[in-house]
């Protein structure tokens, strides 16, 4: 057990980790010892009006207690700008650090213990060279008890060491053994945990990555974006070479970038604002994937994915993995489902349910001033259904559906809403053109089953008529305006509808 507590093992990335640590608190503490000696040394200059032989002195062991830590300050900055700084080197900065720092505080406390004061200095000076440096334990035990017990013996010289209790002393000592012992085996628990966990992530991100690859070849492109060290790699190619990603210049991946040519130009600026590294890793933030479809002018449509694959502490992604997929025939079955159930299969117009929704959304917002529905009934249609058949009855109802796409054309948009009943939403100034209009066409229509004449009873509200109406009031007018042109439609045609 002695041995282990004083000839550690530790491999060469557990070692590295221990003399980064060790590195790095002493270029603190040595900044802080360094200012602290310095506004020392000027308060001290600024407050004597002339200096003796001993002020001299005082000043040059303040200059080399500043002068020591900054050095040790600028040398453990060079060694941490290195990703491995070397063992050998840290031993020999660290060795020397304490050595330097522990004769000068036996000097220093010498001088004081001849002036009959205490030696805090030492006491003060070793406590920070246990808790701020870290050597091997065999090697700081021996520097330790050497210090103190040369301190002891020039203390002997002085008046036997009288001015001291010598087993306070000496229990000091073995405290700072057994501190720098002890402070090692820590720095050394603390790296191999550190070790084990970034080895445990590193298996967890190569768990994901085998996965992944296993599934590449459902995606067209998959792409691993790692923030970590800012690259890029395609996972589907097998060589795995990265790329590095210049944030500073570009905000979208090399993949990205090659994809955008091909993205269909209206699409364009939607596909560069969702593809923005800039803020990919911010809009996944508590997700588990987003997803976008876009266009791709050669393969059509496509859909790309970023899915987080490995976060940090705040939930921000630190990989992030981006697919795309052809989606052409799904987006092209989802087209014909929404198609079938928004259309009537007869005339492929809207049906009423697509009116139904256009219009609870015309009624969500402020009605425009050029809205005006429109509501059209077919005159005749059960009588040629009885007298020639529904062959020709569903031609009537075509034609019809024809005659109103044509005359409403971009204005709106056209429903059937019935067997022989029809509505529109228009957007026009001239809703009575659009009515003569399906008039006019009704006229010049022509069946191969049904040789009559196609009659449209028609009757529009506008919005710009009425602006106190509600939308329902408005599809209420509407619906009385074709009633009483349909009415006129069987005066004309002798037909006394009260005996059909």
């Amino acid at each position: 057990m002695l041995k282990k507590a004083f000839f550690p093992t530790t491999d060469g990335v557990v070692q590295n980790l221990v003399d980064q640590d060790s590195t790095k608190n002493i270029e603190y503490i040595s900044l802080v010892i360094a200012l602290f000696e310095a506004v020392s040394l000027a308060f001290y200059i600024l407050s004597r009006k002339g200096f003796g032989a001993e002020d001299w002195i005082s000043v040059g062991s303040v200059m080399f207690c500043a002068v020591t830590c900054l050095c040790g300050f600028i040398i453990a900055r060079r060694l941490l700008r290195k990703a491995a700084p070397g063992h050998g080197r840290v031993i020999a900065f660290n060795t020397a650090y304490y050595v330097l720092l522990s004769a000068w505080t036996i000097w220093t406390s010498y001088r004081q213990y001849h002036r009959g004061e205490q030696i805090l200095t030492f006491y003060t000076v070793e406590m920070m060279l246990v808790c701020f440096v870290a050597l091997r334990p065999w090697l700081s035990t021996i520097l330790t008890a050497v210090v103190y017990a040369l301190l002891y013996w020039m203390l002997c010289r002085v008046d036997g060491a009288a001015g001291i209790n010598t087993l306070n002393y000496v229990m000091l000592a073995l405290v700072s053994i057994i501190g720098v012992t002890v402070r090692y085996d820590s720095l050394i628990r603390m790296a191999e945990a550190t070790v084990h966990q970034q080895k445990s992530k590193e298996s967890e991100v190569r768990d994901k990555m085998n996965i992944l690859q296993s599934i590449a070849d459902i995606y067209d492109n998959v792409n691993l974006i790692d923030f970590t060290d800012n690259t890029e790699m395609s996972v589907r190619d097998k060589s795995h070479v990265k790329h590095q990603l210049e944030r500073g210049e570009h905000i979208h991946t090399l993949m990205t970038r090659g994809l955008r040519e091909r993205i269909m130009p209206n699409q364009l600026e939607g596909f560069i604002a969702y593809t923005d590294i800039a803020t990919v890793r911010e809009r996944l933030v508590g997700r588990k994937l987003i997803s976008a479809d876009f266009i791709d002018v050669v393969d059509g449509w496509i859909r790309a994915q970023y899915i987080p694959v490995d976060v940090d502490e705040n939930g921000l992604p630190l990989r992030i993995i981006f697919t795309t997929r052809n989606v052409d025939d799904e987006r092209k079955r989802e087209e014909y489902l929404i198609r079938i159930a928004m259309t009537d299969e007869l005339t492929r117009l809207y049906n009423r349910r697509s009116y139904e929704e256009d219009l609870a959304a015309c009624g969500a917002r402020a009605l425009d001033g050029d809205l005006a529905l429109l509501s059209a009934d077919l005159n005749g249609l059960k009588t040629v259904n009885d007298t020639i058949g529904h062959q020709a009855g569903d031609e009537l109802i075509r034609g019809a559906a024809n005659c109103l796409l044509l005359a409403v054309g971009n204005k709106g948009k056209v429903y059937r809403t019935g067997g022989d009943e029809f509505m529109a939403i228009l957007h026009t100034d001239n809703p009575k053109k659009v009515c003569r209009d399906i008039e006019r066409r009704c006229g010049e229509w022509r069946g191969r089953h049904y040789k009559g004449r196609l009659s449209l009873s028609v009757g529009y509200a506008a919005h710009a008529d009425d602006e106190g109406l509600s939308l329902h009031e408005l599809e209420k007018q509407a619906d009385r305006e074709m009633y009483l042109s349909k009415a006129k439609y069987y005066e004309a045609e002798g037909v006394d509808r009260r005996h059909r």
